[in-house]
């Protein structure tokens, strides 16, 4: 679960993912930007926002002509004479320039990720490795950095944009002599190069393994009968994440599990290895010119956290408690596999899913495939927009004939609840298909801005994911994790589309990146509330017949199953993130990532796989940030205090979340947010409580 970062964020120019006392004088704390009128330009033709369908070669034309265009832009704003250089046709050009260019790339980008046309798939994976160059380049011009760095802001809002601004152009060498940022342009440049190609083999990777009707024992019906069969019989398993979540929970079969694991850990394994490993090496050259001593030095900089002394401090602070949990689940899970197999001395990889599965099923007399039933993703994601609807003040309304990138994408429209203003747009992608991305992350494709005719950019976004597509006369039907998935995704969505910020690389959730998990984080809390389940249930031959009472009671109750497991597996990749990025020369991931798994999870890792060929965050925007996911549930589990004391779906609570939150983007320091929406400094109180550390 992720928000997909992308070459954009790497401008920080373009976009991207706390009461008072008393509610009387928070909607002036919360609006503490200029009005602007949210309605689009007159010619918006919303069916066809996003362009989706291309014929040969279009994609790469248009990509190209957009980075022409901005280059043409930007040489106009280097070229002004220092003495008629204002705020006006420097920084606010600037920033318009990168936002324009950010509005017409992204969508093309976008089709890298989800189109199921190969032509226009490896077009979108070109034109975004095009415009990762292409951004190393603006950043590292030192003329553009000169034009702007003396100019005065006008008002606060200016002067929050010179200072990010300004910020990102240091940090990327604007500072050193000009044969050291040379050389700094030309490591990003590859780096940018390498990061897209090793994201582009992962969305392109088709691994399957072929088993047996015998190694599919157990395995779900409506799930088996969707396999491809091969001329013997066999079944072709492909090694995705939605197949991972039915597969390896339900294979009786361990060597089956044992064989699909090892296949999902070695995707891309001989090309990415090499690829992770060489951007290592390049990151850890541009700290050094920098003046950094690591990586993880360099990146968190801008960020919450500041440094990797701060990151490990956390980090370790929890590494002895949760790991003592963790043994302890570890310990349950096998005197399980005892009782299913006597002769059984350990926990293996591949084992956990299942083990942890079916015992939970059993301690909690919990199906998961019954539970599924009530869970019908249509069913889900009506239920999901009321209860935000409700939250935060707005209404989605399907926009019907919208030009899509598939037939089961959907497009809605925001708007406010009290005005019926036009907020912004998103598209919804949960089937599964050839070249799609593999997990579920929400993708910023128009950024929100104030525009100079007095209008606002209407901020789209798309939600993507792969749910278990319909089999055998039933829907698609959801997993309770499933549920919690899509709330957390959607949470990104309302965080990129309400925004208010005047400028794109403030606007959304193009926030400090250990912030960015933590509004949806904190939306993860809804589906685990019994009113709010209720709500979302509805067997899918019956919507009217709810999730029994007791069946939803139980699922409440085992929220903390196996969670030292969870937290502790999330503690070792951000270890393993942390000291990939402090270290020093050559790095063999597979060996570190063996030894840590290992010594952190107690558990031998498997032999002849290559997880960190794999683990997409570390080369798609979150390296020497995978902590970002700890740190930031700290500030949710916070927030979240806040509405567990009004009301989950308290209206005055969720206004203030929307307006002080998810309004403001980046006008303000996360710290300075929080405080204001708690009407105190946040604090690590409910974080430790909900960990029972």
């Amino acid at each position: 679960m992720k928000m997909k970062q992308n070459w954009a964020l790497s401008l920080s120019l373009v976009f991207g993912a706390i009461g008072c006392a008393s509610l009387v004088g928070c909607h002036d704390q919360v609006h503490n930007i200029q009005p602007i009128n949210p309605h689009p330009s007159a010619n918006l033709n919303e069916r066809s926002l996003i362009r989706s369908q291309f014929k040969k070669n279009d994609l790469t034309t248009r990509c190209n002509k957009a980075i022409a265009d901005a280059k043409a832009s930007l040489e106009g704003i280097a070229s002004i004479a220092p003495g008629q250089r204002t705020f006006a046709n420097t920084v606010l050009a600037f920033e318009a320039v990168t936002a324009n260019l950010s509005d017409q790339a992204l969508p093309l980008t976008f089709m890298g990720y989800v189109s199921k046309d190969k032509t226009t798939h490896d077009e979108g994976s070109q034109c975004e490795q095009t415009l990762g160059s292409f951004s190393v380049e603006i950043n590292t011009r030192r003329d553009l950095y000169s034009a702007m760095k003396d100019q005065t802001p006008r008002n606060d809002q200016e002067k929050r944009l010179l200072t990010e601004t300004l910020r990102v152009f240091e940090l990327n060498g604007l500072k050193l002599s000009d044969d050291v940022l040379a050389q700094v342009k030309d490591l990003k440049q590859q780096l940018a190069i390498t990061e897209s190609q090793y994201s582009s083999n992962l969305n392109k990777d088709t691994s399957t393994v072929t088993l047996t009707k015998a190694q599919l024992a157990d395995v779900p019906y409506d799930y088996v009968s969707t396999l491809k069969k091969t001329p013997t019989g066999s079944f072709v398993v492909p090694t995705r994440e939605n197949d991972a979540n039915v597969f390896l929970i339900h294979a009786s079969n361990g060597g089956a599990r044992k064989l699909w694991l090892s296949a999902y850990n070695n995707r891309q394994s001989e090309t990415n290895t090499k690829l992770l490993e060489a951007a290592i090496i390049l990151r850890q050259k541009i700290a050094t010119l920098m003046g950094f001593q690591s990586w993880a030095d360099y990146h968190t900089q801008g960020r919450m956290a500041k440094n990797a002394t701060t990151v490990y401090t956390f980090l370790n602070s929890l590494k002895d408690k949760l790991v003592t949990r963790e043994r302890s689940d570890i310990a349950k899970l096998l005197q399980f596999k005892k009782e299913l197999d006597p002769s059984a001395t350990s926990v293996e990889p591949w084992d956990i899913n299942y083990l942890a599965y079916q015992l939970k099923k059993r301690t909690y007399n919990l199906d998961g495939e019954k539970i599924r039933e009530y869970f019908p993703a249509e069913g889900v994601v009506a239920g999901m927009f009321d209860i935000y609807s409700k939250l935060l003040g707005v209404h989605f309304t399907e926009i019907k004939g919208a030009q899509v990138w598939s037939p089961d994408v959907k497009m809605y429209k925001i708007e406010d609840s009290q005005t019926n203003a036009l907020i912004g747009y998103f598209y919804t992608d949960f089937v599964p298909r050839a070249n799609k991305y593999g997990h579920a992350a929400a993708f910023p494709l128009i950024s929100g801005r104030a525009l100079a005719n007095g209008s606002y950019s209407l901020p789209t976004a798309a939600i993507v994911a792969n749910l278990n597509p319909p089999a055998n006369g039933k829907p698609s039907l959801l997993s309770h994790d499933d549920v919690v998935t899509i709330f957390h995704e959607f949470g990104h969505i309302m965080h990129m589309t309400l925004t208010m910020a005047p400028y794109a690389s403030l606007s959304g959730s193009n926030v400090a990146q250990d912030f960015v998990e933590a509004p949806s984080q904190m939306l993860e809390n809804w589906p685990w509330d019994p009113t709010v389940l209720t709500q979302l249930s509805g067997h899918y031959s019956n919507h009217a017949k709810k999730l029994p009472a007791d069946v939803l009671n139980r699922i409440i109750e085992a929220r903390d199953f196996n969670q030292g497991y969870y937290y502790t597996r999330q503690l070792l990749l951000a270890l393993l993130d942390m000291n990939f990025h402090t270290a020093v020369g050559a790095v063999d991931t597979t060996t570190v990532y063996n030894q840590m798994f290992t010594d952190i999870l107690g558990i031998k890792a498997m032999e002849g796989t290559h997880y960190a060929a794999s683990f997409g965050h570390l080369m798609g925007g979150y390296d020497a940030g995978y902590y970002g996911y700890l740190w930031s549930e700290v500030y949710a589990a916070d927030m979240f205090t806040r509405f567990q004391t009004g009301g989950l779906l308290n209206p005055f609570v969720g206004e203030a979340y929307r307006r002080i939150i998810l309004e403001n983007g980046n006008m303000k320091d996360a710290l300075e947010l929080l405080t204001d929406f708690l009407g105190r400094a946040p604090n690590t109180d409910a974080f430790f409580k909900k960990l029972h550390l």
